[in-house]
């Protein structure tokens, strides 16, 4: 079955990035000139997916409102000629069909997934992390788009995987994979280990495509006695062991931007790729680098 639809986990409360989560959702904190989640959609809809379930939280009134129509802007921009910012307000409203499924408690990923169980209908779909963005301007195939293909190929469930090393092992989902006819097979996943317990230095990060079969395990996987929470490594343990799960490596950037350098480092980054302004930016960042 084809992958045609996608969920983007948007529900967190972003504490890493008090106080300016308090009332923005992380996912609207901008990059450069857009929120984060714009370039996720976007990347969605290059990949050929026009059906999105964007879950949040309860109070996540922002992120609706991005997406949606403003009347008194984009008449505002029609009325004084300013069609450059015109096309870029109304570009927000162009995603496609958006559902909204409402996350009621900040009780982990797992949860978040499975409040996209009916969005999914029985159908594979792709997951994207709201707080990961990849610039894959310079590359031929984008990841999502690679695990698209890949699903489409196995009909199996596929996990994005970066080489970790150190303290980043445990920052991440670990596999223990190992290639079998050219694809890299999961045969096993931990969440978050020290570096003693870590199967390898592959981490599984932001983008998925899974079969739906993962509901079944989540609900039946049972909770973390420390914290109750179901981890979603749980769930694709299960998928490595009874459907079978593979991890595919990305070419392009990927920026964390739940993380504080990561997020500084995207803003800069996209910030150079724009033509008004790089040039301004790069002399600026010439002087800065003789004084550190």
């Amino acid at each position: 079955m084809k992958v045609k639809k996608a969920v983007i986990t948007a529900a967190g409360l972003g504490t890493r990035f008090l106080p300016a989560t308090k009332i923005v959702p992380k996912p609207m904190l901008p990059v450069f000139d857009k929120p984060t989640i714009q370039y996720i959609m976007e990347e969605i809809n290059d990949a050929g997916i026009s059906d999105v379930a964007i879950i949040i939280s309860p109070n996540s009134t922002d992120i609706k409102r991005h997406f949606s129509e403003y009347p008194l802007l984009e008449k505002n921009l029609k009325e004084t000629g300013k069609k450059e910012l015109y096309d870029i307000a109304m570009k927000t409203r162009s995603f496609g069909n958006i559902t909204y499924v409402v996350q009621e408690k900040p009780t982990g990923l797992a949860d978040a997934v499975l409040c996209a169980e009916s969005f999914a209908g029985g159908e594979p779909f792709a997951l994207l992390m709201g707080d990961e963005i990849y610039d894959y301007s310079s590359v031929k195939t984008s990841c999502l788009k690679k695990l698209i293909n890949e699903y489409d190929e196995t009909g199996a469930s596929q996990v994005n995987t970066i080489n970790v090393f150190g303290d980043d092992v445990s920052k991440y989902g670990n596999l223990d994979a190992e290639y079998e006819g050219g694809r890299l097979k999961v045969k096993n996943i931990i969440e978050k280990p020290s570096l003693s317990e870590a199967f390898s230095n592959l981490g599984s990060v932001g983008r998925y495509v899974l079969s739906p079969k993962v509901f079944d395990y989540i609900k039946s996987t049972r909770p973390e006695t420390s914290s109750g929470e179901v981890y979603l490594t749980d769930a694709l343990k299960a998928l490595a062991e009874n459907d079978g799960l593979y991890a595919c490596e990305f070419d392009e950037k990927r920026y964390d931007i739940g993380d504080k350098a990561g997020y500084i480092e995207a803003n800069v980054d996209f910030a150079l790729k724009n033509e008004k302004i790089k040039e301004e930016l790069k002399d600026y960042l010439k002087s800065l680098s003789e004084k550190l």
